[in-house]
């Protein structure tokens, strides 16, 4: 690091200061998405080796299917739980580590029980689509001069809205309306809502990460294992609605 004399002017001590906060920032975003990286691949791996097996395994054994998905299940919410109520918990290591694995484990089964729901062309089809749009909405984030980060309050209003649509089709497919065109219609239209909310997450939380000096809010650099699962939480999302949208189920 380099060393600020005496004689340096003020302007050159704050020019300084600024080379080396963005040089921590760096380092900070790089180590997000190398964590990001590790936790994408676990779950590509995780998904791929269920949807190979899991229609064998759920016809011998289907009970272990229902304890997997069960336990996932559990398993992501409270943590997620745990991560809303104590962040700190997650600013220290070894433990944050620990538990990003178990958090990723736990959502990677859940995705892949999902994807054996369709087909496997299907499924590599819409993963090709999320990878170019979550390239595209990286890059648009990054190069931007527009703060998504101040319109977190809309967005959360948007999630609320979208978790009201989407309990609204799950009782009116428990009703027995699943086959009715005006459900499909309906139930197409919130898939491509649901997108559409975490492509704008995607923007938002890439600000998040990114800071800048457009940036109204960011994380903090010890936020780094918080800000890998947020973006991962995103593009697993957009994942699943564009699987909505584009998948073809298994017959």
């Amino acid at each position: 690091m380099a060393e600020i004399s005496e004689e340096t002017p003020l302007g050159g001590q704050q020019e300084l200061a600024g080379i080396q906060e963005t040089s921590v920032r760096h380092g900070f975003v790089r180590k997000v998405y190398s964590i990001l990286g590790f936790q994408l691949l676990m779950t590509t791996v995780i998904a791929g080796s269920i949807m190979k097996y899991g229609e064998k395994l759920k016809r011998e054994n289907p009970a272990i299917i229902v304890t997997l998905v069960v336990v996932s299940s559990f398993a992501t919410l409270g943590m997620m739980f745990v991560f809303m109520c104590c962040p700190a918990v997650m600013r220290k290591t070894p433990q944050n580590y620990g538990l990003l694995v178990l958090f990723t484990l736990a959502e990677s089964v859940m995705v892949g029980f999902i994807c054996v729901q369709y087909t496997a062309q299907s499924v590599l089809v819409t993963f090709a689509i999320t990878a170019v749009v979550v390239l595209a909405l990286t890059l648009y984030s990054c190069q931007t001069k527009y703060d998504f980060t101040g319109l977190m309050p809309y967005f959360f209003v948007f999630s609320l809205v979208l978790c009201g649509l989407g309990l609204a089709l799950s009782i009116a497919a428990m009703c027995g309306a699943s086959q009715n065109g005006a459900f499909r219609s309906m139930y197409l239209m919130y898939a491509a809502l649901g997108a559409l909310l975490f492509s704008g997450y995607i923007v938002l939380d890439t600000q998040l990460i990114v800071g800048g000096k457009h940036a109204r809010f960011r994380f903090t650099i010890d936020d780094y294992c918080m800000a890998a699962i947020t973006i991962y939480m995103d593009i697993v999302q957009l994942f699943l609605f564009l699987l909505q949208m584009f998948g073809q189920r298994r017959r």
